[in-house]
């Protein structure tokens, strides 16, 4: 059990990457669909699977690092009787890698097995395509054997006087060390040179240059991974204050207070767990805050492009399209304008205010109310362009106005909302709210609502995709806490039996270890929350976004509360299994 509890994680990895390969293959054999068509989708499967195989990795070097831990006897004893590190470090690796291997095959083998019960589903069941297969089994292989690289070297330079010690928790030091100080200070501190680089030069620029964006991406991806590592190096000193904030409620209870010194007990330990899990929430919940920011501005732009159910064009009659029982009938006429000489664009006369939709809009400076004769509204993308804000005067077509509002997503009907009584000429079309049925014969009509509805459809469906690849490095750090939190009962047998001899019952001492497991998802998700929200923001700057950052409190709130649930559920086995300990018998073991 202990050998394969390390690797549980790269099992599971390693099932989701053949399974990725395999639903391409059942894709294209049950929907004869060329690859080509789905090269976006697979390479957005491909790069969350990637992210999974990292965090399965550290899930991995942390269950290996506590798993030699309890063999320290055994290594020292080996060490006393003439093994070298070189030699113990390198049976750690041998060991590690080929359960590794097995664990490979065993998810690339589930997965094809998994593959077989498509048929029940309709679809045509996949082949079994070797090479990918090959490549999962090697690359998941190469992977753990990296993961078990460091705690082998660790756990070899261990003192042959440690065979004449018990085998009691091992990692009860929070103290980091100056030059892991020094690291972690320096990644912070590049971290945040890079944030603040990436925001004053996202923000100041309007007009970016070809390739900005992708070098700004690369800049916050740059800090988010020192941010991180800067969180993994520094974590076992940040795990007591961290911990010491979350768990005021717990105190107040015997189990709550019991659970928190378990967990800030082993600092180090905790400190791995929670960050492999705060990985998995950051993403998350910055996918979340992002989608959800540019849900707003697709809103927005959906509004401006599709501003009504129907538009008709022609010779308008509003009375005859009232008649017929249509409703918000808009007439509107357009123009070509030229504003300051420098951008030439369309502008209608639609009354904006007058919108169904209008709260799907959100102004970025002056008001829409402030429209008026001799005044212009136009898109943040234009005013930008342009170097305007509300209250500037403007130059269009040879006249003076002066700008009202500027709007974020663009205005309905092209680039720029001029009053009625600037425009001349008869209404050449209208907008209108009801269905396509209804317009009267003779005019020319346009259902906008399913253009609006396959977009947002569109991108509804790509935001469920992300969010549901992100909860699989979730899984992973779920199976993370479970797997950290069994070896740590199996570690603190003797503890156990001591607190079921002092009166703590088997209910009791099973709500200590789900509290402590539960405890690991908190922590993590806050320190989660503390990274995935910013770095929204800092990606939605580098793509040049220009819509205020909503980060949406109820999802978010339940994205830490399920975690909070799942972790605490991974502790259910090992609470199960410490509650069946005889307190006569943990107090004999030795372990």
């Amino acid at each position: 059990m202990r050998k394969f509890l390390p690797v549980l994680s790269i099992t599971i990895a390693a099932f989701f990457a053949y399974s990725t390969v395999l639903a391409k293959d059942i894709t294209e054999r049950s929907l004869a669909v060329k690859a080509v068509k789905l090269v976006e989708v697979f390479a957005l499967l491909g790069a969350f699977v990637t992210v999974a195989m990292i965090v399965a990795a550290l899930v991995s070097t942390s269950t290996f690092r506590i798993v030699f831990a309890q063999r320290m006897r055994e290594l020292a004893l080996l060490r006393a009787i003439g093994a070298t590190r070189g030699h113990l470090a390198r049976r750690l690796v041998v060991e590690g890698a080929a359960v590794g291997l097995l664990a490979s095959i065993a998810g690339v083998v589930l997965a094809a097995g998994a593959g077989q019960l498509v048929p029940l589903f309709g679809l045509e069941a996949p082949g079994f395509p070797l090479t990918p297969a090959l490549i999962v089994v090697f690359g998941s292989f190469v992977l753990t054997t990296l993961a078990v690289l460091a705690p082998a070297w660790s756990a070899a330079k261990v003192s042959p006087l440690e065979a004449l010690r018990t085998s009691a928790v091992q990692d009860t030091k929070s103290r980091v060390g100056g030059l892991r100080w020094v690291l972690g200070l320096l990644m912070a501190a590049g971290a945040g040179v890079l944030l603040v680089n990436v925001v004053v030069e996202g923000l100041a620029t309007k007009q970016r240059p070809a390739g900005m964006t992708e070098d700004l991406l690369l800049r916050t991806t740059i800090s988010g991974t020192l941010a991180f590592g800067a969180l993994i190096t520094l974590g076992p000193a940040l795990i007591s204050p961290v911990l010491r904030m979350v768990s005021i409620p717990l105190r107040r209870s015997t189990i709550g207070s019991l659970a928190v010194s378990g967990v800030g007990g082993a600092p180090r330990r905790a400190a791995s767990v929670t960050a492999i899990v705060a990985l998995g929430v950051s993403l998350i919940i910055a996918t979340l805050t992002g989608a959800n920011t540019l849900q707003g501005l697709g809103k927005a732009e959906m509004a401006g492009a599709y501003p009504a159910d129907l538009e008709i064009t022609g010779p308008i009659d509003v009375r005859a399209l009232r008649a017929a029982g249509l409703t918000d009938v808009l007439p509107y006429r357009r123009t070509e304008i030229t504003i300051d000489g420098r951008l030439t664009m369309q502008a209608s006369d639609l009354d904006m205010s007058k919108l169904r939709d209008l709260s799907d809009f959100k102004v970025d400076t002056g008001s829409l109310a402030d429209m008026g004769p001799h005044k212009v509204i136009l898109s943040t993308y234009t005013a930008s362009r342009l170097g305007v804000t509300a209250g500037t005067q403007v130059d269009i077509n040879g006249e003076q106005m002066t700008v009202a509002a500027t709007v974020f997503g663009g205005v309905p009907l092209g680039h720029a909302l001029l009053h009625p009584s600037d425009v001349d000429g008869e209404p050449i079309g209208a907008l209108a709210n009801g269905p396509k049925e209804k317009v009267p014969a003779g005019f020319e009509v346009e259902s906008l609502t399913d253009h609006r509805l396959a977009q947002e459809n569109w991108f509804t469906t790509l935001v469920a995709i992300a969010v549901g690849l992100l909860f699989l490095t979730m899984l992973i750090s779920v199976v993370g806490v479970g797997s950290t939190t069994a070896l740590s009962v199996l570690e603190r047998t003797r503890e156990s039996g001591l607190l079921r001899a002092i009166g703590l019952t088997r209910k009791e001492l099973g709500r200590l270890i789900t509290t402590e497991a539960g405890l690991y998802g908190i922590v993590g998700a806050l320190l989660g929350l503390v990274i995935g929200v910013p770095y929204a923001w800092l990606a939605i700057i580098s793509l040049g976004v220009e819509w205020p950052l909503q980060v949406p409190v109820v999802s978010v709130g339940v994205v830490v509360l399920a975690l909070a649930a799942l972790t605490a559920g991974a502790g259910l086995l090992p609470a199960r299994r410490a509650a069946r300990v005889s307190p006569v018998a943990a107090l004999h073991s030795i372990q």
